[in-house]
């Protein structure tokens, strides 16, 4: 039957649109050396550049004033850097502008941001981009071991892609070709992981693709209760950050190597692990990446830092050093598999993960996961910077209807007394329990937020 399905889908594939050429490209272009990875990002890069200057009217005159491109049209990359960060507010204010004027010929749609931030934005897109983006897709997919057609799962918590209760035949169809199971966690509750882990052991997937908070929120309560869970090949997590001790509980539970993935909607898949786990290899070929301080420098590989991106694949609403919102650190390590991709060693979070104090001391939000996670009452947190002198952590208890602050009142006190260390000493800090702490409206869920930047 995979088969079957195998042969509709590429069947489907190849009528539609270039899907299976592209990802032929990419099993040539993976193997190239550093060198040769980096002469074919700078060409589509001056490619990008070179259309935003003719048919764009945003980037236009924002190109030649930063002498990136000439009135001849020659492209100069050691003036790219001169180029302003591209934010969601500007894309907000001059939407209309950011538009190629040649998306008649495009096949153009409408797509929004995740919204993990605040309000989703408008982006256009092509088929040109959706074709790039499944090509990678596919090609991450092949590194975790789950070739074309066979079986995968979705633990995934989005309401927009799980389109709960809203299935048409097409989509119905669309699963069963491409042998997709579908499982909507955007609200994790008792009753719905046990209905998962029947479909799991049941469907018996190759490859489980999942939210990591989702995935590790299930691996917990599989492994609290002593419960059976089928092995799959392979997990790959995405849509949100991948603790370590995230990942070290899903592959003791499920069994099964993690990959993780990093991307987003605006700009599709920007990297993603191979099997030999030495970080996430960056589509060099369809994204330019950087990574800057907070003056809009580059980082030194090991340092974190803001990422940006330029997408390489979307002529119909070029994003050049576009802020996508996180920090990720690069490595200057090669992968021991010999792919030419350049690796970005972790991404952290997002930019309003990083807490700053009275004395602008700029403090990694993970610090609060480690101090928070090891806490047995504490079953789900929250911790927001809500000024430069006060935080409140927020907490889901793990036993439900008790008076929480006169039973654990010693160990509040204690965790109070380290948030206050580590934001430097003098700050307040307030503690909340909740019944429930809610996603962010793409599904994602934040362990940290801060409010002052």
């Amino acid at each position: 039957m995979i088969n079957i399905k195998r042969v509709a889908w590429e069947l489907e594939l190849k009528v539609k649109g270039n899907t299976l050429k592209y990802k032929q490209k990419l099993d040539d272009w993976q193997w190239l050396n550093r060198e040769e990875t980096l002469e074919l990002q700078q060409a589509r890069l001056k490619a990008l550049l070179k259309h935003a200057y003719y048919h764009v009217p945003y980037y236009r005159k924002l190109l030649q004033e930063n002498g990136v491109v000439d009135a001849k049209g020659n492209v100069h990359m050691s003036q790219f850097h001169r180029l302003p960060l591209l934010c969601k507010d500007t894309i907000k204010h001059h939407f209309e502008a950011l538009k190629s004027d040649d998306l008649d010929s495009r096949t153009p749609f409408e797509e929004s941001s995740g919204g993990s931030t605040g309000v989703p934005i408008t982006l256009i897109q092509d088929k040109e981009f959706l074709d790039w983006s499944l090509a990678v897709k596919m090609l991450d997919d092949e590194w975790t071991g789950l070739a074309m057609g066979g079986r995968r799962a979705f633990v995934w918590g989005s309401v927009r892609d799980t389109l709960v209760g809203k299935e048409t035949v097409k989509t119905y169809l669309g699963r069963w070709m491409r042998n997709e199971r579908w499982l909507n966690s955007f609200r994790m509750t008792q009753d719905r992981m046990n209905e998962f882990i029947a479909e799991l052991n049941e469907f018996k997937p190759v490859q489980i693709t999942a939210f990591a908070e989702n995935l590790y929120d299930l691996a917990k309560f599989i492994e609290e209760r002593g419960l059976y869970i089928y092995t799959p090949k392979a997990v790959l997590t995405s849509a949100g950050v991948l603790y370590p001790h995230m990942r070290e509980t899903i592959q003791r539970v499920f069994k099964a190597p993690v990959f993780n993935r990093y991307g987003s909607r605006e700009v599709g898949d920007i990297a993603c692990e191979c099997d030999h786990h030495n970080g996430l290899h960056t589509s060099t070929v369809t994204h330019y990446v950087e990574i800057l301080d907070e003056n809009g420098r580059p980082v030194k590989p090991g340092e974190y830092g803001e990422i940006v991106i330029t997408l390489l694949t979307n002529y119909a609403m070029p994003l050049i050093r576009y802020r996508i919102g996180d920090m990720g650190v690069m490595s200057d390590e090669s992968c021991s598999c010999g792919r030419g991709m350049p690796l970005l060693k972790d991404v952290i979070g997002r930019t309003t993960d990083i807490f700053i104090n009275k004395n602008g001391d700029r403090i990694d939000g993970r610090m609060f996961i480690r101090l928070l996670m090891s806490s047995a009452f504490i079953q789900k947190f929250q911790v927001i910077q809500e000024r430069y002198d006060r935080i409140k952590i927020v907490v889901d208890p793990a036993v439900k209807k008790l008076d929480h602050y006169k039973v654990y009142a010693k160990e509040i006190e204690r965790l109070v007394e380290d948030a206050r260390i580590i934001m430097g000493g003098d700050c307040e800090v307030g503690f909340e329990f909740v019944d429930y702490i809610e996603t962010t409206a793409s599904g994602k869920y934040r362990f940290t937020i801060s409010m002052v930047h």
